[in-house]
């Protein structure tokens, strides 16, 4: 039925080893190598998370600040445009043009 022999046995000279917690065939690690080289691809690591990063915070501020640049754009022209024409319907006088009105409304000389 169950045999509790099945287990390898383990021979004698590898029972006195463990015993005596024998080291001699285990291989000495250089731990100050294998520090170094963890902390190097640690670093290598880390640059690169930093790089992806900042580019996508850069690609972020260069979009939003780009967007921003179209909307001023767009309101300081079209404020200019609905000035232009007030001035134009409202503030001129005859055979005065809208340049010259807004000289006049802003108590410069005529060139």
């Amino acid at each position: 039925m169950c045999e509790q022999n099945a287990a390898p046995q383990m021979n004698e000279e590898l029972k006195q080893k463990a015993m005596e917690h024998d080291m001699t065939d285990i291989p000495e690690v250089d731990l100050n190598a294998a520090c170094q080289t963890v902390e190097k691809g640690a670093v290598s690591t880390y640059q690169k998370i930093e790089d992806a990063v900042v580019g996508g915070y850069k690609a972020i501020e260069s979009g939003v600040v780009g967007g921003y640049k179209k909307i001023e754009t767009g309101v300081v022209e079209g404020f200019t445009k609905m000035t232009d024409k007030i001035v134009e319907k409202f503030l001129t006088r005859e055979g005065e043009t809208v340049e010259e009105a807004k000289q006049r409304m802003n108590g410069e000389a005529h060139k």
